[in-house]
């Protein structure tokens, strides 16, 4: 009894941070939010995709300028769905969102063009049904977001029990619980792709290696692998390349052999293989039809890889989490002990692991601090953009939950004098840094970044409900995730094997 409530404390933990996200983040306060609200209004109208402007304007720099022009789509917008009227708070600065307080709730119908106009539709979908039950514009961004956040809990729970061993019930999450960063939950929480992108890689490569584990395999995990890979591969351009990376990482986990025969031996894994490569094929053909056709950058590429790994430099501490329009930074120690207990967990999988998976988790390790160098030189260098660590999230869950694994297979190895501390302080650190990344955002909302630190009673803006109501829910949250600790202690992990 006391193993199961350790999945359940996790998942209700991130239930209610998911909410407190919802409501507690301003309305379009979010990286190009109004434009994927804008698209999922666009497909409630039933347009599945705008009409092209390539007249548009969108960006900083004029490469990016020329590259959003191919994305850019006019949708119209009916009464009472502009978001534009509450955009007022984005952009440089360190204001509250006071000036929602006064934006008409009721805009005019208008037509307006969106920058991600061409992007996938699958992520859309949920949240195109929810946005036209809303009374205005932030609330119906809410019921967006809620959908979009429903769909990632979905795959945040596949996840929980994939990884889940009663054997060992905290050790076998402890990866999961590093790799659901509070940027991870943010992206959740908000009407974008990354949502379903960063959620659904969690749940696939966390469905990838519990079919790792000793058969037998029940079908529901091929079920469950089907699933979670197309969302991945139906969420964004890169996608694909993010599944394909994640089985590669399965293949030398399992083993080539071992792996062809688990994947080719019955029904069940042959129609998940096939749901894979239909779901690759389907991203393709919409690149077809509507993508933006960027050719990878070749040209300068020492240049580029420079500039990349500035870049990638600059977006590490997004992997846990900067906000807003990425304006709103944690404190530097968040990332910093983030970073610092991935490689206590690096480190303590490096001692127990046998010799091929110490290779296979030094190669992606290696692969996660050089790829997104490349990634940026190759892919987004060309765009006029900058690099953000949202976007290689999704395979950069891969470490802490490879990891986590290694932990896991291997508890009978692993000395008590090092691994309880570590299965302890893991829990107490992330609630701690969950509780803390949502109460920078709530602040620098509520009362401007340069208000006071305790706002509750200040607050210039409030999201309905009001502050206490969302305090509390993510209190919760940290005492479901701190109390992970105590029913450690009262379960012992049993030998693997």
């Amino acid at each position: 009894m006391t193993a199961r409530l350790v999945p359940t404390l996790v998942l209700l933990a991130w239930a209610l941070l998911l909410v407190a996200w919802v409501m507690g983040n301003p309305p379009f306060a979010a990286p190009d939010e109004a434009d994927h609200y804008v698209r999922a209004v666009g497909m409630s109208e039933g347009h599945l995709i705008g009409t092209p402007d390539p007249s548009a304007r969108l960006g900083v720099t004029p490469r990016e300028i020329a590259f959003t022009a191919k994305e850019a789509r006019i949708v119209s917008l009916p009464r009472g769905l502009d978001p534009v009227p509450f955009t007022c708070e984005l952009g440089p600065g360190e204001r509250s969102a006071a000036c929602l307080n006064t934006a008409d709730p009721d805009p005019p119908p208008v037509m307006r063009v969106s920058s991600v106009g061409n992007y996938q539709p699958l992520p859309y979908l949920l949240p195109a049904i929810a946005v036209r039950a809303g009374s205005s514009p932030p609330s119906s961004l809410r019921l967006g977001r809620a959908a979009e956040a429903l769909t990632a809990f979905g795959l945040l729970a596949i996840a929980v029990f994939a990884l889940y061993d009663a054997a060992s019930p905290l050790l076998s999450l402890l990866g999961l619980l590093l790799a659901v960063t509070p940027m991870a939950l943010f992206c959740a929480a908000i009407l974008n792709d990354s949502a379903t992108e960063i959620a659904g890689a969690l749940a696939f490569f966390s469905c990838l290696l519990r079919l790792g584990r000793p058969p037998p395999v029940r079908a529901r995990w091929w079920a469950l692998t089907a699933t979670s890979g197309a969302i991945l591969a139906l969420s964004r351009s890169a996608s694909p390349a993010w599944l394909v990376l994640a089985l590669l990482i399965a293949v030398v986990w399992s083993g080539p052999r071992t792996f062809a025969r688990r994947w080719t031996d019955g029904w069940p894994p042959r129609v998940t293989a096939g749901v894979l490569v239909l779901a690759v094929a389907l991203n393709l053909v919409w690149e077809g039809f509507y993508g933006t056709h960027l050719a990878p950058e070749t040209t300068q590429l020492h240049a580029g890889l420079v500039a990349g790994a500035h870049e990638w430099w600059r977006a590490l501490p997004e992997l846990i989490g900067k906000f807003g329009y990425l304006e709103v930074r944690l404190p530097l120690i968040i990332p910093i002990a983030w970073f610092g207990l991935v490689l206590a967990m690096l480190a303590a999988a490096g001692v127990v692991a046998d010799r091929r998976e110490r290779v296979l988790l030094t190669i992606v390790v290696a692969v996660g601090l050089a790829g997104p160098v490349v990634f940026y030189a190759l892919l987004i260098r060309p765009t006029g953009g900058g690099l953000q660590g949202r976007h290689v999230l999704p395979i950069l869950v891969a470490v802490p939950l490879l990891a986590g694994e290694i932990l896991s297979r291997h508890r009978d190895r692993a000395r008590a004098v090092w691994l309880r501390p570590l299965a302890l302080a893991i829990p107490a650190a992330v609630t701690v840094m969950q509780a803390d990344a949502w109460y920078v955002n709530a602040k620098r909302y509520a009362v401007g970044g340069s208000g006071p630190e305790w706002f509750l009673g200040r607050a210039a803006w409030a999201p309905p409900g009001g502050w206490w109501m969302w305090l509390a829910a993510t209190a919760l949250a940290g005492i479901c995730l701190a109390a992970l600790g105590l029913v450690a202690r009262g379960s012992s992990p049993r030998p693997s094997g």
